[in-house]
């Protein structure tokens, strides 16, 4: 560890404002400033996991990286927060409550996504079907979750299927050929047949040997790990074009009779497809990646399981209540995490490409976060919760819109998503010319 130094009042300033930004949004704009040595844990201001939370919420503001460990034996206090700061040797950013600070460079992105698709299950069905499929009463998905509609796969359609007419079009949409791409990265949350997803996809589309194949888990936030991954590809030069894709076909899993409507009517069918490359060459604009941000509260992992029962069946665990909850809370989190490590204000984010459990749930996101409802494409009101897919269709939407903009109107996307566990993930996008 480098030896402290002695802070300047004008950097002692910069490291409290910080660590107090990052306290309200960890704890509330509501709740009062406590002394430095009151321990937040033991005070009850913050359980174990908000502090957790809130130490990782300082690293990403400030750049110090591991304070948990450097915390480990000291009280869970703004002075310890602020002695493990000037242990790190760190010059913290000045924090502006009207704005989050400028903590990196959002002019340059290691990948562009330059071609973008999604697929949904062709089969339309108004939610009362579902309802009555599932013995629930009729209306209670409309009401209660705000789905109006389910996309389910028809004869034929599978993960197989969508994940590569969703590739294809991807391809068309970038003006590229499928021997040109390096790698193919697939996710989803249904698909558990061998050869795997990605490998079936390869043989699929045709594609050149020496193209390698990944599939990366994650359920809901597949689509989030995958273009993780993909960027550290590209930026490595290990891939100069790589191909994210995301399927999922819950119709034939979750059916009436295995699980509970509660449940099993929530979800659709569709896919999702994004071509990555470096900047430059072909590419005159399009949406860059920035950073992204992982974690898992697994406090709240009891909330949701799902396991194989014998004879074919499914044992389902869904506390939709808690999970309803965790999911909110946590979302909003990653949120203010992304703008606060981004450095860009929600106020000027044209689109937030989230998981959507449902739209009801959406909608209370949008109001606890300050935002407009409008700037998050209602992908589940329609065709339902798509998995692994949900953030990807989103996020198609998303750029589809900013798409029809001339380069300078074109603003910011955040994206944020949750697996079961509870995985956690979030990022941004610049667009870039």
């Amino acid at each position: 560890m480098n030896q402290p130094r002695n802070a300047s009042p004008e950097q002692e300033n910069s490291l409290r404002r910080l660590v107090e930004e990052c306290f309200r949004r960890e704890a509330g704009s509501s709740i009062s400033i406590p002394g430095d040595n009151v321990d937040l844990i033991e005070s009850g201001i913050l359980d174990s996991m908000g502090w957790v939370s809130f130490l990782r919420t300082v690293e990403s503001a400030s750049g110090a990286a591991d304070l948990g460990s450097i915390l480990n034996d000291r009280a869970a206090s703004f002075s310890a927060v602020l002695a493990a700061l000037r242990d790190c040797n760190f010059p913290a950013p000045a924090v502006r409550r009207d704005a989050p600070p400028q903590l990196v460079s959002k002019s340059f992105s290691p990948a562009v996504i330059t071609g973008t698709s999604a697929a949904l299950g062709s089969r339309l069905l108004p939610s009362e079907e579902v309802d009555r499929a599932f013995g629930m009463p009729v209306g209670k998905l409309r009401d209660r979750a705000g789905i109006e509609s389910l996309a389910y796969a028809a004869d034929g359609e599978t993960e197989l299927t969508l994940g590569a007419r969703a590739a294809q079009e991807a391809l068309r949409a970038a003006a590229c050929g499928a021997h040109q791409l390096d790698c193919i990265i697939a996710s989803s949350e249904t698909h558990h047949d061998y050869p795997s997803l990605s490998a079936q996809l390869h043989s699929h589309l045709l594609l050149r040997e020496d193209c390698a194949a990944l599939d990366v888990g994650g359920a809901c936030l597949g689509l989030l790990n995958a273009l993780a991954v993909a960027q550290a590809l590209v930026a490595s030069g290990q891939a100069q074009l790589v191909a994210v894709i995301t399927a999922d076909v819950h119709s034939r899993t979750l059916t009436p009779g295995r699980v509970d409507g509660e449940f099993g009517g929530l979800f659709g069918d569709g896919a999702s497809a994004f071509l990555l490359c470096r900047p430059g060459g072909h590419v005159s604009e399009g949406y860059g990646l920035g950073g992204f941000l992982f974690g898992c509260a697994g406090q709240y992992a009891a909330a949701i399981r799902v396991r194989a029962a014998k004879a074919g069946g499914l044992d389902v665990t869904f506390d939709g209540e808690a999970l309803s909850r965790a999911a909110i809370t946590r979302m909003e989190k990653v949120l203010a995490a992304v703008e606060l490590r981004s450095g860009i204000s929600r106020s000027s984010v044209g689109a937030f490409a989230t998981h959507q459990p449902n739209p009801r749930l959406v909608a209370l996101l949008a109001k606890q976060y300050g935002v407009s409802p409008a700037k998050f494409p209602p992908i589940a009101r329609t065709a339902g919760n798509l998995g692994s897919s949900t953030c990807g269709a989103a996020l198609h939407q998303a750029l589809q819109i900013a798409s029809k903009l001339p380069p300078p109107a074109r603003q910011p996307i955040f994206l944020a998503s949750l697996g079961p566990g509870l995985l956690f993930g979030g990022g941004w996008l610049t667009s870039h010319t």
